[in-house]
């Protein structure tokens, strides 16, 4: 039972981070992510049993996304402020169509471009604090390389249904088993 509680502890509190730390929060919070089926599948699901936490982690990844776009839309670059609010929204719109729908799919028509466009920008005024994703060109590009890599994974993940964490857990974290 301690397993849930910890999960949800570590996937309210770590986004906060964000707040303070925009880039390391970030990371953080994607690990947090990442980290609740290890968790989980190591010390017992408890009270979700491995079935019903699907709809819980989206409202989780949500929750962590949410304070990105906030420190997004105070970004200094007004162009890199409002795609990222757009390509939040578009997120969330597809997350919300998933709920209702439960059709998998949608997830690829709505990738988390989002995250991926947050931590490119974030790490260039983290790592490049005279940087300025202030022109169009540079906000394609940045656009392109973010979403390439998204596409591809949420393509595999949802639209083929390949189970990412059996094949992670199988060939990555086997040790753990």
């Amino acid at each position: 039972m301690i397993a849930p509680l910890l999960v949800f502890a570590i996937r309210l509190l770590i986004p906060l981070s964000i707040m303070r730390w925009p880039f390391w929060g970030m990371l953080l919070a994607i690990a947090a992510d990442a980290s609740d089926v290890i968790i989980l599948d190591k010390f017992g699901w408890g009270v979700w049993d491995g079935t019903n936490y699907h709809t819980l982690d989206k409202l989780f990844d949500t929750y962590y996304l949410a304070f990105a776009v906030f420190m997004s839309i105070r970004w200094r670059d007004i162009l890199a402020a409002k795609l990222s609010f757009a390509l939040f929204i578009w997120r969330v719109a597809g997350v919300f169509i998933f709920e209702i729908t439960q059709i998998r799919q949608v997830i690829f028509f709505a990738p988390n471009i989002f995250e991926n466009f947050y931590l490119i920008v974030a790490g260039l005024y983290q790592f490049f604090p005279g940087f300025r994703a202030n022109t169009v060109k540079r906000i394609i590009m940045i656009f392109v390389i973010a979403a390439i890599p998204k596409i591809i994974q949420e393509y595999i993940m949802h639209y083929l249904e390949f189970q990412t964490w059996a094949f992670f857990k199988a060939n990555l974290f086997f040790w753990l088993y």
